[in-house]
């Protein structure tokens, strides 16, 4: 860092309310960041629908990679906020009696937000719990300042908020601000009852839209995977026959598999250097490993997600044609396979069955048949 970025970095003043506000909006599905030249926050998708940002999103992306801790700083996530600590505080100060004990017994266990809010609303506490909140959100911030060796100001910038919304005492929350739909629910919570090579299995609180909150939520992380519709040069599908032991049974669909990742996990939303090959190229690999052709004619159909209720991973779907034998199958450990191949009519049959039972592969079929 230059000595201008120095001297820029030192004379800026924050003000207080800009990062109070931000820290009262944080979630899991934006991350947060303060632009120091205009004095603002910006933000981004924590999670980019297909892993990649698009238009000015990958444009804000790139800025901020460029200037990082110098123009733009993170601002706090929700695991830097941590409510529950926050709670037990807010507990902790309150006089010896009825309401302490019942506040710290509506903390213990499953349902402990929700508990928590309910036990405060019928005590009539909820202003005094925000004002509580409220204040350790500006400790975070003088914190957050601090560490950033940023000047801070009571006094909010021209036009700017007070970051300050209204308390909806009948909601028991806080409105979120500057939302068309108030729709995001806010993680408060998040505890990892499996994180090893093969999956992160995670049980969440959150906070919905009302205020109220709920437990447990269970979801799971792995990683992006391929599922391609190929044909061969009859025009014959192929299609792969294995067991699959969510369903206990053996079951037909489409050549499929993951993308690698460089650090080697099978689980991770994480994209950009964490993934050490690109969607196409696994599935060219996947294709020829599991069935041993190759294709010179490839089409790309679409990225969704796998399972957006409980999972964070994408599929990447594809088309190839004229697909060729080029050589043996090359099956992992795991893998025990037969290859098949079908006319159009009998996948539609077997769909029309019950008979082709990969949600995601129909899809794809459907997609192919659009073409």
């Amino acid at each position: 860092m230059n000595s201008n970025t120095n001297d820029k970095h030192s004379k800026a003043v924050v003000p207080l309310s800009l990062i109070c506000g931000a820290i009262e909006e944080a979630d899991n599905e934006w991350r947060q960041y303060l632009d120091i030249q205009n004095m603002e926050v910006v933000s981004l998708p924590e999670y980019p629908f297909g892993g990649e940002y698009e238009g000015e999103d990958q444009e804000l992306a790139d800025l901020i990679e460029e200037e990082w801790n110098v123009r733009f700083f993170g601002l706090p996530t929700t695991y830097d906020i941590h409510e529950y600590s926050i709670m037990e505080e807010f507990i902790w100060e309150l006089p010896e009696g009825r309401i302490q004990d019942s506040l710290e017994k509506a903390i213990r266990g499953k349902g402990a937000f929700r508990r928590f809010k309910d036990t405060v609303r019928r005590f009539d506490m909820e202003q005094q719990w925000y004002d509580f909140l409220e204040s350790k959100y500006r400790d975070i911030a003088v914190e957050w300042c601090e560490d950033h060796g940023f000047e801070y100001s009571e006094t909010p910038i021209t036009g700017q908020d007070t970051g300050k919304p209204e308390r909806t005492k009948d909601a028991g929350h806080v409105p979120k601000s500057g939302m068309k739909e108030n729709l995001a629910w806010k993680e408060l919570s998040t505890e990892h009852i499996i994180q090893d090579e093969w999956i992160d299995f995670r049980r969440s609180v959150y906070e919905f839209p009302d205020g109220k909150v709920f437990e447990p939520f269970y979801t799971y992380s792995r990683k992006d995977y391929v599922v391609i519709v190929a044909s061969d040069e009859e025009g014959k599908y192929l299609c792969v026959r294995q067991f699959r032991q969510g369903i206990r049974e053996v079951t037909t669909e489409f050549p499929a598999g993951g993308i690698e990742r460089a650090d080697g996990k099978e689980y991770g939303a994480k994209r950009g250097p964490s993934i050490a090959e690109e969607a196409l190229s696994a599935a060219k690999r996947e294709l020829l490993e599991e069935t041993g052709y190759e294709s010179d004619e490839w089409s790309y159909l679409l990225t969704v997600p796998s399972n957006a209720t409980m999972a964070d991973n994408y599929a990447h779907i594809f088309m190839a044609g004229s697909c060729r034998r080029s050589g043996k199958q090359h099956l992992d450990e795991t893998e025990f396979l037969n290859v098949k191949k079908y006319s159009a009519h009998e996948i539609e049959e077997m769909i029309e069955k019950g008979n082709f039972q990969q949600a995601v592969h129909i899809m794809a079929w459907l997609l192919s048949r659009r073409r």
